[in-house]
């Protein structure tokens, strides 16, 4: 499975552990600065405390271990932004996450990202359904969901909301 995309504004390239990226310490350099305590507020503790280019590298393995996990460029500097982490489970569902850099915020690039991503996994069919948790206290990201057409599972949990969208169309 590959979720290489493009969107008008943003470069999304999945990185792997024994690939090779076109500037791996500029990339460890760069995830202290992505990873701000604002940035993490809501995500969890291994998110946290990333200060310097061993716990960057730590970090990295860990995402690789975990899931797919897919830079987020802009298009028009090739500055990193962010990130993009796909967990492909059970019958092709995929539980997502993603992070901005702090300085990106409230441009609309977490909805270009989300929304590029969703019609990228639509039209490859790579998967069924798509469920991203969010913390109760943040609102931003539960309006986000909402407004990509997300739906509220019943199932979620007492400090997280998780959010599905359906990727292919059901026979009923």
């Amino acid at each position: 499975m590959n979720f290489d995309f493009e969107t008008s504004r943003l470069v999304v390239t999945e990185l792997t552990a024994d690939g090779a990226v076109s500037d791996r310490t500029g990339l460890l350099l760069e995830i202290p600065e992505i990873l701000t305590p604002a940035v993490v507020a809501y995500l969890p503790p291994h998110f946290s405390g990333i200060c310097s280019s061993q716990d960057a590298e730590a970090w990295l393995d860990r995402m690789y271990s975990e899931s797919h996990l897919l830079l987020v460029t802009a298009r028009v500097d090739k500055t990193p932004v962010g990130f993009l982490f796909v967990h492909v489970g059970q019958e092709r569902d995929a539980h997502i996450g993603f992070l901005l850099r702090e300085s990106h915020w409230g441009q609309g690039l977490a909805s270009e990202l989300l929304r590029g991503f969703i019609d990228e996994v639509r039209e490859s069919r790579t998967l069924r359904t798509l469920i991203g948790g969010v913390s109760l206290e943040n609102t931003q990201s539960q309006r986000l969901f909402e407004k990509l057409d997300f739906s509220k599972r019943i199932d979620s949990q007492m400090d997280t909301l998780f959010y599905e969208i359906a990727l292919e169309k059901s026979d009923v």
